[in-house]
């Protein structure tokens, strides 16, 4: 706490001598960015290559989890929300699909294997439940005073589409607990009932086990009778490449006639190869901070691969087009609205993600739509108060209309 005040009273001479790094930007939008760069350094600090027997990869993880993303609060004036879960032995997954699926092929299938022998346990993947009360006022079974059948995962109607979101957080942080005021309001103004996937983190569970988890819940969801077609990939930050990944995966092998419905990105992590120049101009105006690849304790190095050394060969593999969408072909996309802040670190690797799908397929300019948010920085939506998350959301809801 003081270490927070003190970033708050600096911050606050900072604007009185030299004005706001932004036009728009208001106090708390400055506090707020200096105090999540103030924390991050903290949870990511300098440690060199050659010292990398040294780290102790569950003392960084027990760190992180001694350091969640806050706890976002959902009213019931929004709607409500249930804690689930998925026992994985009951949802089969065909490995011999991943055949030929780039440097996630191997992964995927030990992980795969793992949870079959496993099976005597049974691994439970948790998930929560979501439904603004938007999502199912057309549902006449469900109100206000009896709201049970809103919390059940099975579909409400054979059109009812809903929401598969997976929440960022560098692939180390996150939960449905801390990302559950930002999916309300994404359920709210879609009116689409929405699953949010507790996943496994990094740098224990390393990248693929997210795609994986994801991977369990979409077929969670065809076994419980929702098809493709009504289905909907939703993420932010870090989730957003796990939604890109987990169409490619289902593209390479697991569609089946129907595609999914569309696609929500909301400041995608667009690749683990990032190169654009944004990394240092816009520098001073994200609270993301560009932590060196060459430290292992950098967000990357714990997501994938950890305790492997910072050569060439990693750095190839970073531009993967598994690791770095923009690198391989993004053709056959469902409709998807990508929306990102101008003043975003990755923001020029966004552009090129966006320019990438523009040039892979002949119909891009039907089905997506790219919005920048001027002087906005990484996940701007979560301050639903600012005129820009607000404009963002509307945008939602008409491109969810559309979808219906």
């Amino acid at each position: 706490m003081l270490a927070e005040l003190f970033q708050a009273a600096k911050t606050i001479i900072s604007i009185a001598v030299y004005g706001k790094r932004r036009p728009s930007w208001d106090w708390k939008l400055h506090m707020f960015c200096d105090i999540v760069r103030n924390y991050t350094k903290q949870l990511f600090p300098e440690f060199l290559d050659e010292n990398i027997e040294s780290l102790d990869y569950k003392e960084v993880h027990r760190k992180f989890a001694a350091s969640p993303i806050p706890s976002s609060k959902m009213g019931i004036d929004i709607g409500v929300y249930i804690a689930l879960g998925i026992n994985v032995a009951d949802i089969q997954i065909d490995a011999s699909k991943l055949s030929g699926f780039g440097l996630a092929e191997e992964p995927l299938k030990r992980l795969i294997n793992l949870d079959l022998s496993d099976c005597s346990t049974g691994r439970l993947l948790p998930f929560e439940l979501l439904a603004a009360w938007t999502s199912c006022e057309h549902h006449d079974e469900v109100s206000r005073v009896d709201y049970s059948k809103a919390l059940d995962p099975y579909p409400l109607s054979a059109e009812e589409k809903v929401i598969l979101y997976l929440h960022g957080g560098s692939y180390v942080q996150g939960s449905p607990d801390s990302h559950r005021e930002l999916v309300a309001q994404l359920s709210k103004c879609t009116k689409m009932r929405a699953f949010v996937v507790d996943y496994r983190l990094a740098p224990l569970d390393p990248f693929p086990a997210q795609l994986h988890d994801a991977l369990i819940l979409y077929n969670y969801l065809l076994k419980l009778g929702y098809k493709p077609s009504s289905i909907i990939f939703a993420g932010d930050s870090a989730g957003g490449h796990i939604c890109l990944d987990l169409f490619l995966l289902l593209r390479h092998g697991y569609l089946q006639g129907d595609n999914i419905a569309g696609m929500v990105l909301m400041s995608p992590m667009p690749a683990f190869g990032l190169k654009g120049d944004s990394l240092k101009t816009n520098e001073a105006f994200d609270y993301l901070v560009p932590i060196p690849l060459e430290w292992p304790t950098s967000p990357i190095r714990l997501a994938y691969k950890p305790g492997h050394r910072c050569t060439d060969e990693y750095k190839q593999e970073l531009d993967d087009p598994i690791l770095t969408p923009a690198n391989g072909c993004l053709a056959g996309l469902p409709p998807i609205i990508i929306q990102c802040g101008e003043c975003e670190l990755i923001v020029d690797d966004i552009r090129r993600l966006h320019e990438k799908i523009k040039g892979d397929d002949p119909a891009a300019e039907s089905k997506i739509i790219y919005e920048e948010y001027k002087d906005m920085f990484h996940v701007f939506h979560r301050f639903l108060d600012r005129p820009e998350s607000k404009q963002a959301f509307e945008s939602l809801a008409k491109f969810a209309d559309r979808l219906n």
